[in-house]
């Protein structure tokens, strides 16, 4: 399945507009401090998941793809445990190609 983040051309219809989201937790190292973020895998799971959500609208095909990202922090039990969170949010168009 196609994914562009800019427009193709070749002749397409448009079937919508598709969004996903993805959120992975940032490990920490020994001191309980964050040791990286998971951009590469999280950005490619919000991409499958747009290709995902494209298909089953009827699309086959993703362009004018955009990303945004932000680094949230979730607290756990009684607020005490701070968790990093890398979260990314993806949309694009879903479209039909005439010949796929």
């Amino acid at each position: 399945m196609l994914a562009s983040t800019g427009n193709i051309n070749q002749p397409y219809d448009v079937v919508g507009v598709v969004h996903a989201s993805v959120a992975k937790t940032v490990s920490k190292n020994g001191c309980g401090v964050a040791s990286g973020l998971p951009t590469q895998q999280t950005y490619e799971e919000a991409t499958q998941a747009l290709k995902a959500a494209a298909k089953a609208s009827g699309g086959n095909a993703v362009i004018n793809i955009g990303y945004d990202y932000r680094v949230a922090t979730t607290t756990v039990g009684c607020g005490k445990n701070s968790e990093p969170v890398f979260e990314v949010y993806a949309w694009g168009t879903a479209i039909r190609l005439a010949a796929e």
